[in-house]
Parts: C-alpha cells; structure tokens; sequence
C-alpha cells in the first residue's frame, strides 16, 4: 500500500475505544457459542466442509494468536504471501491436528491468552501508524483492518458452526 492509496479512514478518525468494544463483544460472542455447545455437538460437521465443531472452535482461538503478528507485519512492511495450494491444505491439516483432544476448557483458555495479547497489542498502536499496510496472504491489510478482520472471522466460522447444528 502506499500513501497515495485511498483509504477508509485516517489517523484522525480511527476510534481505539470501538476496536477494543468490538474485539470484547466478538469475545463475549466466541465464549456464548462455546456455552451453547452440548458434548455431543463437538464431533458433528459443521457448515464448512473441512472441520467439525470441535475443529472450528479451536481454530479461531488458534489463528487469534496470529493477529499481533498480522500488526507487526504491517508495521515493518512486509506481509507472508505464501501460496494458496500450500496455505489451503496447511491451513485444513493445522486445524485437524491442533484441535485432537481439545475440549471446551483447552479453547476457552488458548482463546482468552490470545485475546489479551490483541488488546495489548491494540493499546501499543501509535496514533500514526492505524493505515501501515501490507498485501498478505494474498490482501491488501492495514493494521486498522486487521484488528477489524478478528469479528469477520468469527462470525464467518460461527455461521459455519450454526449451519453445521441446524441452527441458521
């Protein structure tokens, strides 16, 4: 990205206080799917042809560790573009791997230890660097962005998880 790009917003308009309401309700939504699982529901498929509940459950509080490092990216200038036929399956074979023998109690705790890093990370933010960019896995991110992208992915995989029970 450069500084000829148009952008979103500026330096000036980015509101830290919603990010950090967003993030807590997007945690808050992460824990009321968790709760809303029976035993039982964590080995069904999900809407997502690649993971079951328990599967999807795991990895987004897996890939929520990965967001400070998305930031950091940003701030250097230097995003990871690995290909997609290398990501994809990675990405599916991380998931079934990382989440044999997880359980409510395991993502609850890997999902809250990454989420006080992003808040953290979130505080650390200078007011001038909110639209430092990068292309990464393939997009065009801002640090902004980022920190924004966190919801989208769970509402993406809660949807997956709803589809998945019979609840959409």
């Amino acid at each position: 990205m450069t500084d000829a790009e148009p952008s979103g917003s500026t330096a000036t308009t980015v509101d830290r206080e919603a990010i950090r309401k967003e993030l807590e309700k997007t945690r808050a939504g992460y824990h009321a799917l968790l709760s809303s699982l029976a035993d039982e529901d964590w080995t069904k498929k999900s809407g997502n042809p690649a993971w079951n509940v328990r599967q999807l459950m795991w990895h987004l509080a897996w890939a929520l560790k990965y967001f400070p490092r998305s930031v950091e990216e940003c701030r250097k200038g230097k995003g990871t573009n690995p290909p997609n036929w290398i990501m994809n399956p990675a990405n599916t074979l991380i998931t079934r791997f990382g989440a044999r023998g997880a359980s409510p109690q395991s993502v609850r705790e890997k999902y809250d230890i990454a989420h006080e890093k992003l808040i953290a990370c979130l505080s650390s933010v200078q007011d001038d660097e909110w639209q430092k960019g990068v292309r990464s896995f393939g997009q065009e991110v801002t640090i902004e962005s980022t920190f924004r992208s966190v919801t989208e992915h769970f509402q993406e995989h809660e949807a997956d998880i709803k589809r998945g029970l019979g609840r959409s």
